[in-house]
C-alpha cells in the first residue's frame, strides 16, 4: 500500500495536505451556491419562456441548466480530489479538479450548439411572420438573472484566482458569459416588447456563441493541464529565477506539471565538483522555496 504522505508535494506535507483540503472545501461551499442560484433562475426562465413562447429566454433558461450540471460536476470532482492518495493514484486525486472543468465545458459546448440550431429556427420562423409574446415576467426575470449571476461571477473569479482552483475560474468564466448572455437576452426582449420582433432570433445566436467562446476558453486551459503541457516562456521564466540562486551553476532540465490547483517540478542543476551535501541540500531547500 502506497504511503498516502510520500508523493504529496511540500516541505511539510501535512500542512501541505490540509491547506489544499481546506481550499477545496471552501470552494465546494462556494460551488453549492452557484447551484442553488442556477436551479432558481433557470426554472423560472424556463417556465415563463415556453408559456410565451420567447426562444431566447429559453436559451438562458438551457444555459443556466448547463449551469446547475457543471455546478453538480464540479462538486463532485472536488469532492473527489479531496480523497488521499492510494495505490492506484500515488500522487492524490487532485487533478479531478481539471477533469470537472473539463466535463462542465463539455456541457456548455453541447448546449451552445442546441441553442445555435435554436436560433436559426427563431430566425426562421420570424421570416415566415411567427411572433413572441414578451411580457412583465420575463423582463423581469431575464434582467434579474443577469445582476444575480454577475455577482456571482465576480465572487467565482476573484475566489477562484485567490485559492488558485482552475474549476473556481473555470465557474467564474462560465458565470461571466452566462451574465452577458442574460443581459442580452433582456435587451432582446426589451426589443421584442417594442415590436422588434427579429430581435429573438437574433439573440438566441449571439447568446450561442457567447457559450461556444466560453467553452472553448475552458476546454484550452484544462486541456493543457490534463495532458501535462506547460507554456515554454514559463519555464523559461523558471530557469532564469533558480540560476540566480548562489551555488547553482546551470540547470539540467525543468520538467513542471500541473497536480490539480499546484504546480510540481522535477528540477535538475549543475553544482560545483567540490559542493558538499549539506551545501548541495541547502541549495536545494532555497531552490524549493524560490
Amino acid at each position: 500500500m502506497a504511503n498516502i504522505n510520500q508523493y504529496d508535494a511540500g516541505r511539510n506535507i501535512v500542512i501541505d495536505r490540509q491547506h489544499r483540503l481546506d481550499k477545496l472545501q471552501e470552494a465546494q461551499k462556494i460551488t453549492f451556491a452557484n447551484l442553488g442560484a442556477y436551479a432558481v433562475i433557470m426554472t423560472a426562465e424556463l417556465i415563463i419562456g415556453y408559456f410565451n413562447n420567447i426562444t431566447v429566454l429559453i436559451a438562458d433558461g438551457l444555459n443556466n441548466l448547463t449551469g446547475v450540471c457543471g455546478a453538480a460536476i464540479i462538486i463532485t470532482g472536488l469532492k473527489i480530489s479531496r480523497r488521499p492518495p492510494d495505490s492506484n493514484h500515488v500522487l492524490g486525486h487532485w487533478q479531478y479538479e481539471n477533469i470537472a472543468a473539463f466535463l462542465s465545458a463539455t456541457i456548455m459546448f453541447a448546449v451552445s450548439i442546441q441553442i445555435l440550431v435554436d436560433g436559426v429556427f427563431a430566425v426562421q420562423r420570424f421570416l415566415a411572420g411567427g411572433s413572441v409574446r414578451p411580457n412583465d415576467w420575463s423582463l423581469g426575470v431575464s434582467i434579474t438573472s443577469a445582476i444575480v449571476i454577475a455577482i456571482l461571477a465576480k465572487y467565482n473569479s476573484a475566489k477562484g484566482h485567490q485559492l488558485n482552483n482552475q474549476a473556481l475560474v473555470a465557474s467564474g468564466q462560465d458565470l461571466k458569459s452566462d451574465a452577458w448572455t442574460s443581459f442580452g437576452t433582456f435587451l432582446s426582449i426589451g426589443g421584442a416588447y417594442l415590436g422588434a420582433q427579429w430581435l429573438d432570433g437574433a439573440a438566441t445566436i449571439i447568446v450561442g456563441f457567447l457559450i461556444l467562446y466560453a467553452s472553448i476558453t475552458i476546454f484550452r486551459t484544462t486541456i493543457m493541464r490534463l495532458t501535462e503541457g506547460f507554456s515554454p516562456k514559463t519555464i523559461e521564466t523558471y530557469s532564469k529565477t533558480i540560476n540566480q540562486i548562489p551555488g547553482v551553476l546551470g540547470v539540467q532540465g525543468i520538467e513542471p506539471r500541473w497536480l490539480g490547483d499546484q504546480i510540481v517540478m522535477k528540477v535538475g542543476v549543475y553544482l560545483d565538483n567540490d559542493t558538499r551535501v549539506t551545501e548541495a541540500y541547502a541549495i536545494g531547500e532555497r531552490l524549493n522555496t524560490r
